[in-house]
């Protein structure tokens, strides 16, 4: 009897137990996609149909669509996926993200022509806007070869962390592009489609980043010293096309009041500091390079897309890279620090490399690397250049100004100013605009003359070449 009791009770207990225990319902799986449906997203009237498409609910995007948006998404780090089919002819199939407007953004593209070419190294491109201008010259080494297939769908995927991104083609298990560092000047921003194409399957998962680690990748260039990464820099000017630069339209010594410091892979990105243009634009860029002892080196360039170089205000070579005229330099057209070079023969001590860098067409900027460091001191020296710039545009003009007279010539040096310049005019001549080299020294470059002005005593000393000659104030 006393058996059966303490089974009975094992038995309520085990049922006690059995109704106390709850099942815990499996977690909701997040819904991430993203409808094909016409408030979901903001394009064209006429340039968007959504329909069945070989058994999906598809969006088909026409030529000349623009950007076809995601409506009230604003996407940081995660992962974007997409179904994608060319509808040629086209050039390039786009996906706009971390997208301010359409002219802070980035991209990554097929282009059409170049699927399926194992041997096409611009199959796909990423790469940043800036103020409206696709920086795509600038970043050649974010391409490769597009395993896609022009009549059937492709899988795209973008995996985004911090400045990381890797992207997928076709479910590969390696990424096609992996992007050490994004370059783009916005963290976060919509997403948008652009070309002929069926979109597809398109899911947007915020923050799931597969792991990848949101740190930049280190730049192999960082440590190597024979870049040139410190610049003094002009305002930019108009250039008039056909225009050429010469010793004759030096900029100011006054004009160089900014800097610009190199980025990855020692580019300098003027179109990042200055934006876009609708027209051809010029910057002066200067810096010093300091040598022991005569020293002759290569100067490695990387050029978009023309440049005229002095050294120590003798001009020593001009180059072009010109993607759209022609004339373009390895690889394509591209910026890279093998598009040219010019040999640079330093004289001992503190050496000028002024560079006049001009633009019209897509990325605006240059690379540039000495060969050889050997007998040369330093490099990178601009500020005293900026501190020089900063002392001749507080320089009262007034103290120079007047005629200037020596007796054994027949002829006397007029100066006079107007706004921040000073001009000389011989007698018979025409006025010239003199350069400002510094503190009571001004040069006349087409004449190879220099003015030292002793302005307590009232003189000045002309220089040219080996001669000099000294002017009274009258």
């Amino acid at each position: 009897m006393k058996k059966i009791v303490q089974m009975l009770f094992i038995l309520l207990a085990v049922q006690s137990f059995g109704q106390k225990k709850k099942e815990i319902p499996a977690p909701k799986k997040a819904d991430y996609q993203v409808a094909m449906a016409a408030e979901k997203w903001d394009f064209k009237e006429g340039k968007v149909k959504f329909e069945d498409y070989k058994g999906q609910k598809a969006m088909k995007i026409s030529q000349g669509s623009g950007q076809v948006v995601l409506k009230n998404v604003v996407f940081k780090d995660g992962t974007i996926e997409y179904d994608i089919q060319p509808v040629l002819p086209e050039f390039a199939l786009s996906i706009y993200f971390h997208r301010k407007d359409e002219k802070e953004q980035e991209i990554v593209y097929l282009r059409a022509g170049k699927m399926g070419n194992k041997l096409a190294s611009e199959g796909i491109q990423y790469t940043p806007y800036f103020d409206g201008v696709n920086m795509w010259d600038m970043y050649p080494e974010y391409q490769a070869p597009a395993m896609a297939r022009a009549d059937e769908w492709n899988h795209v995927k973008l995996v985004i962390a911090g400045a990381r991104m890797q992207v997928f083609l076709n479910n590969a298990l390696h990424p096609v592009l992996d992007i050490p560092k994004l370059e783009g000047n916005e963290a976060e921003g919509s997403i948008a489609f652009e070309g002929s194409s069926y979109i597809a399957n398109v899911q947007v998962k915020p923050n799931e980043t597969e792991g990848l680690s949101p740190l930049a990748l280190p730049d192999l260039t960082d440590n190597d010293a024979t870049f040139l990464r410190q610049w003094a820099v002009t305002a930019p000017q108009n250039l008039p096309d056909g225009q050429e630069l010469s010793f004759r339209n030096l900029p100011q010594v006054s004009a160089f009041t900014d800097t610009i410091s190199a980025e990855r892979r020692g580019l300098i990105s003027l179109t990042r500091k200055y934006g876009g243009s609708k027209s051809r634009r010029v910057v002066w860029l200067k810096t010093k390079i300091t040598a022991k002892e005569a020293v002759k080196t290569n100067l490695h360039l990387g050029v978009s897309d023309e440049i005229w170089v002095f050294l120590n205000n003798q001009m020593i070579f001009v180059d072009k890279n010109l993607f759209a005229q022609g004339m373009r330099k390895y690889p394509e057209g591209r910026i890279s620090i093998n598009n040219t070079s010019t040999l640079l023969s330093l004289r001992p001590g503190e050496n000028e490399l002024l560079i006049g860098v001009a633009n019209d067409f897509y990325g605006w900027g240059i690379m540039a690397r000495l060969e050889s460091m050997e007998g040369i001191t330093e490099t990178d020296k601009v500020a005293d250049i900026i501190a020089m710039a900063k002392e001749i545009g507080m320089l009262d003009l007034n103290q120079y100004e007047g005629i200037y007279s020596n007796a054994d010539v027949n002829y006397k040096l007029n100066f006079t100013r107007k706004e921040k310049q000073l001009f000389v005019q011989v007698t018979g001549q025409e006025p010239a605009q003199l350069q400002t080299l510094g503190k009571d020294k001004f040069a006349f470059t087409s004449a190879s003359a220099t003015f030292d002005f002793q302005p307590e005593s009232k003189k000045l000393i002309l220089r040219q070449g080996n001669e000099s000659k000294e002017f009274k104030k009258d």
